[in-house]
C-alpha cells in the first residue's frame, strides 16, 4: 500500500490540486491546518483578531470563563452592565465571527470540489488548530477527527486539533483538543480514544510529547496523553504535523514516526516557510518498509530523501544533493 501524507496545508489549494494531478497513491491523508486565514482581507483579519483578543481579556477581567463569542452574547443580552464601547465591540465581533465562519465554510466547499474533480483515490482530512470542526463543513464525510476507517487491511484512527487557542479563527467552532489537568487529575480524550480503538496507524495533528514536537527556544510541546498511549502500544505508523520546524522520521519499538513539515506556505516567528513538503509511505501488510520525503513546487515533484524502514534501524536509500534537508538532520533518534 502507498500512502501520500501531507500536513499543514495552510490554504495551499493550488499545491493540493497539483498533488492530485502529479502523484498517485492508494490513499491520501491530508492533515490540518487545512485553512490558514478566516478572511481574504488583511484589515478584516486584524479587526477580528483585535476584537477577539480584547473580549478574551475583558471576560477574564470579569472573572468569566466564557469564550469571546459567548461573552459578546452575554454583554448584548445584559447591556446595562457594560459600557457602550464594550457593547459596540461585542456587536462588531459577532458580525465578524459570522463573516469568518461563512468564509471558512466556503473554502471547505472549494476543497471538497477539488477532491471530487481531481483525486483518483480515497482522501481523508484531519483538522488542525487553524480549522473549524469539519462536522460543520462539506468535508464532513471525509473527516478523520475522533473517527476510524478500515482501508487495505489496516485500521486508521485520527484525532485533530491542538491544545492551543488560535487567534483569528472562530473559536466557538474550532476543534476541541480535550486534554487538561483539573483538580490535580490529568484527563486526555485523545489517549482514551486511541486506547479504545488501538489502530494500526495513528493520525494526529498535534504530536505526542517527545516525538517530533520540539519548537526552537520553547522545547517539547506535544501531547502527554498520546505519549502515554504510545508508551504502552506499538502501532505501525504515527503521522503528525503542527510543528513545522521538527520535521523528520524516527523509529521506536517498531513504530515509525513521521512529520514531513508544512505543505502550504506560512509566515511564522521563525520567518517565511515556503513548504511544498509531503511524504510517500509504503507498507507491506502492517509493516512500514519505506518513507520518502518529497516536495512539489508548481507542477515539479522532487524526490528529496528515500529511507528504508523495514529493519530495526532506518537507513537512507537516496539523498538528493540539492535537498534543503539532509538525511542526517531528517533522521531522529
Amino acid at each position: 500500500m502507498k500512502i501520500i501524507y501531507l500536513t499543514d496545508i495552510h490554504d495551499g489549494l493550488n499545491g493540493l490540486k497539483n498533488i492530485f494531478l502529479h502523484t498517485s497513491a492508494d490513499i491520501y491523508i491530508l492533515s490540518g491546518d487545512i485553512i490558514y486565514k478566516a478572511f481574504f482581507s488583511t484589515d478584516r483579519i486584524i479587526d477580528f483578531c483585535t476584537c477577539q483578543e480584547e473580549l478574551d481579556k475583558l471576560a477574564k477581567k470579569e472573572g468569566n470563563d466564557r469564550n469571546p463569542y459567548d461573552f459578546a452574547t452575554y454583554v448584548i443580552r445584559y447591556p446595562n452592565k457594560f459600557s457602550e464601547e464594550t457593547q459596540f465591540m461585542c456587536g462588531q465581533y459577532r458580525y465578524l465571527f459570522n463573516k469568518a465562519s461563512k468564509t471558512m465554510k466556503e473554502k471547505y466547499v472549494l476543497i471538497y470540489q477539488l477532491v471530487q474533480k481531481y483525486a483518483k483515490s480515497p482522501c481523508y482530512f484531519l483538522p488542525g488548530n487553524y480549522d473549524i470542526d469539519l462536522q460543520y463543513t462539506d468535508l464532513l464525510d471525509l473527516d478523520l477527527h475522533r473517527k476510524v476507517i478500515h482501508f487495505g487491511g489496516l485500521k486508521f484512527a485520527g484525532y485533530g486539533g491542538a491544545p492551543i487557542v488560535t487567534s483569528g479563527i472562530p473559536e466557538k467552532l474550532a476543534v476541541k483538543f480535550h486534554e487538561y489537568n483539573k483538580s490535580g487529575k490529568f484527563y486526555s480524550e485523545p489517549e482514551d480514544f486511541f486506547r479504545d480503538e488501538e489502530p494500526d496507524i495513528v493520525l494526529i495533528h498535534n504530536p505526542a510529547y517527545g516525538y517530533l514536537d520540539k519548537i526552537p527556544r520553547y522545547g517539547n510541546i506535544g501531547s502527554l496523553g498520546i505519549r502515554r498511549y504510545l508508551d504502552d502500544h506499538n502501532p505501525s505508523l504515527v503521522l503528525s504535523g503542527h510543528v513545522h520546524e521538527d520535521l523528520g522520521i524516527l523509529k521506536k519499538n517498531n513504530t515509525v514516526f513521521f512529520n514531513p513539515s508544512n505543505f502550504g506556505p506560512v509566515e511564522s516567528i521563525f520567518g517565511f516557510q515556503e513548504g511544498g513538503f509531503y511524504g510517500e509511505i509504503y507498507l507491506e501488510e502492517k509493516k512500514v518498509v519505506n518513507v520518502n520525503l518529497m516536495r512539489i513546487q508548481g507542477n515539479i515533484v522532487t524526490d528529496l530523501i528515500r529511507t528504508n524502514t523495514s529493519e530495526a534501524q532506518i537507513t537512507c536509500e537516496f539523498e538528493n544533493p540539492n535537498s534543503p534537508v539532509s538525511f542526517e538532520s531528517f533522521l531522529r533518534q
